[in-house]
């Protein structure tokens, strides 16, 4: 009982000083905190709804799926990413109520609720069957809400030393595309279609290649590709394509195909994760390849989605 008093004290106290509160956030970009008493039977549904499993070359979800109950919430009050499970009889309902007043059916979110930038999601029903319904229904937004959110905190760790504004303006001159880099990129030009970057600790490797026509989007076609780029400019780098998932989305408004997976060398015994984007605009064809090697860190998503993030602001 004092525990819950000492809770809900905290809880209230955090949710008056929301707007002004200084709290960073704790705990790793990816990781969720699951408040879901009266779910312990269901945590695997949970974890499958809105995670994803990569294989960069180690398995690796996308969110690390942290299931409390609410009691534990003190330990976890500063988190980035929590999501609430709620109904009528849960022995959650009242901690429920101090974050999201209205008991109304349905998925609500807020922002900065317990420190800046965090973004809590309640899902609420009248009873734990409508609740899971309501999760499975809403997994597709929750996951993107929380991916945002997750790429939102990765924007900043690239970003934290500023831009190469230089090295962008280079880039863009001697190819008529740029994107925005961070410090610490080496460019080499191998020829008007194809250039690479280069950045270290960990080390991480960037190839742009343009070709004058467009290509049919198919992924088996640009494994070729890549595979045979990497060998001419990589020393033989391949594509393990049973580490691939292959995923369409856009790259500001353009239809693309994103693969991720693993690469290795046999020659020099090396290996890791990559993302590869490619796409067709106005009558050219684009591949964005950002692969990272880091063999100390198994856990190398981290590094391709802010590949991925470096690719979303492509300016022409």
């Amino acid at each position: 009982m004092l525990l819950r008093i000492i809770l809900f004290v905290l809880i209230g106290f955090s949710l008056s000083c929301q707007r002004r509160s200084t709290y960073r956030p704790t705990g790793a970009e990816n990781e969720v905190i699951f408040i879901c008493d009266g779910f312990p039977q269901n945590i695997l549904t949970l974890d499958s709804l809105i995670n994803d499993t990569f294989y960069t070359p180690h398995e690796t979800p996308l969110f690390r799926i942290t299931p409390i109950n609410y009691e534990q919430f003190i330990t976890y009050m500063n988190y980035k990413n929590v999501v609430i499970l709620s109904y009528s009889a849960s022995p959650n309902h009242e901690f429920y109520k101090r974050v999201f007043p209205s008991l109304r059916t349905g998925v609500y979110i807020r922002k900065d609720v317990f420190s800046t930038k965090d973004i809590v999601i309640g899902v609420y029903a009248e009873s734990r069957d409508s609740v899971l319904a309501l999760l499975k229904n809403y997994a597709p937004v929750i996951k993107e809400q929380i991916k945002e959110n997750y790429i939102n905190f990765l924007r900043e760790k690239e970003y934290f030393l500023g831009h190469d504004k230089k090295l962008s303006r280079k880039v863009f001159k001697e190819h008529g595309f740029t994107f925005d880099l961070s410090p610490g990129w080496v460019y080499k030009n191998h020829d008007e279609n194809f250039f690479t970057l280069y950045k270290h600790y960990p080390d991480r490797f960037i190839f742009c290649y343009t070709y004058q026509q467009e290509q049919p989007l198919n992924y088996r076609r640009f494994i070729t590709i890549r595979d045979s780029l990497a060998k001419k400019f990589y020393e033989g780098d391949v594509i393990l394509e049973k580490s691939i998932s292959v995923d369409t989305i856009g790259i500001n408004g353009v239809p693309a195909i994103v693969i991720i997976g693993a690469w290795q060398n046999d020659r020099s015994t090396t290996g890791g994760g990559f993302i590869n984007v490619a796409f067709n605009r106005e009558g050219r064809f684009y591949m964005f390849d950002y692969g990272v090697y880091h063999p100390d860190v198994q856990d190398k998503i981290e590094y391709i989605l802010r590949g991925y993030l470096i690719f979303n602001t492509v300016r022409y």
